[in-house]
């Protein structure tokens, strides 16, 4: 069923605005023309005729018409990799997706190879990289009634584990693999897994997505285009998305990979500021988490850019980083 949420503004930053975000289930889009209702604007920075307290039907149900999708309960792990290091692949190679607890994280890789691996995956299933409004559907009913509706325990494994989580929850946002921040179970050691745990769940139980946090930052299809409507790649060295389009100097990139069908990503308006979420599109969970600021922690000596729930790491797309690595609440 599609789900609805229900449009919300906020304006300035308050931790009292964390709250549960009100959903409903229909077979059916939304309509200016209800009362209550509104159009889904799909176009980054618009709000269309949704007002506070409208509710719309979320767009992931909507550039790739259905009213479900599934996704993977874990981080992608790398097949056979028997160390952390051997999970470090920049390739092209769905043979080696698995999905399960205590496996590697598949890592450094770039979006273009993710988008790919995950594209010839179960093609006949139509088998995608998450979009950023997918995720955020995902976070909607985490923070609804149906979800757990409190602050995601993060994955601190040092090794980059699936299904991993922290005894406690975060108590100076998220701080990568930083065992001064959380600790596994109720030992010292950061390897210590909790197999019958389910606080790091976005539904208190088994039943819901793990390593929502933490882990190793999953990136997700959401792309930056310049004004003549050119993929942003990225910075020309080391970090880059790897399709083609132009680099944020603005040197062509043409060895990358194609950019796919569009109904395959969200595409965002050109921005060079971490801090500014004004071309959210809505649904995508980044605007509800309020205004992006700096927040220093002293337990680890260490200022990063925060959202105002729950204090944690979040920053939105630049043109030195056009494609959103994904951090939950």
């Amino acid at each position: 069923m599609q789900s609805r949420i229900q449009y919300d503004s906020l304006t300035e930053i308050d931790t009292t605005k964390v709250h549960e975000i009100p959903i409903i289930f229909s077979d059916y889009n939304t309509s200016d023309s209800v009362s209550g209702e509104c159009t889904t604007p799909m176009e980054s920075g618009a709000s269309g005729n949704c007002q506070v307290g409208d509710y719309m039907t979320h767009p992931a149900f909507i550039s790739i018409p259905s009213t479900g999708f599934w996704v993977g309960k874990f981080d992608v792990g790398y097949g056979q990799a028997t160390t952390p290091s051997e999970a470090e692949q920049n390739l092209i190679d769905s043979t080696k997706i698995i999905i399960k607890p205590n496996t590697y994280i598949w890592r450094e890789i770039q979006l273009a190879n993710a988008f790919y691996t995950s594209y010839d995956y179960k093609r006949e299933l139509d088998s995608h990289a998450m979009k950023n409004t997918e995720w955020g559907a995902i976070t909607y009913l985490q923070h609804s009634a149906y979800g757990s509706a409190t602050s995601v325990r993060i994955n601190n494994n040092i090794d980059y584990i699936t299904g991993y989580q922290a005894n406690n929850e975060p108590t100076c946002g998220y701080t990568g693999n930083n065992e001064n921040c959380n600790r596994y179970c109720n030992d010292n050691t950061c390897n210590q897994a909790c197999p019958n745990s389910v606080f790091a769940s976005t539904t208190n139980n088994i039943t819901g997505m793990f390593d929502m946090s933490g882990g190793a930052w999953p990136i997700v299809m959401a792309l930056m285009f310049d004004d003549t409507q050119n993929v942003i790649t990225g910075r020309e060295e080391g970090y880059n998305s790897g399709f083609k389009g132009v680099f944020a100097d603005g040197t062509s990139n043409t060895s990358g990979k194609e950019v796919p069908d569009s109904k395959y990503y969200d595409a965002y308006q050109l921005s060079n500021d971490f801090y500014n979420y004004s071309t959210r599109i809505l649904g995508d969970a980044t605007g509800e988490l309020g205004p992006f600021t700096t927040h220093y922690y002293a337990e680890v000596n260490l200022t990063r850019i925060v959202s105002s729930w729950y204090y944690a790491d979040a920053r939105f797309l630049s043109e030195s980083y056009p494609f959103l690595g994904e951090v939950a609440v």
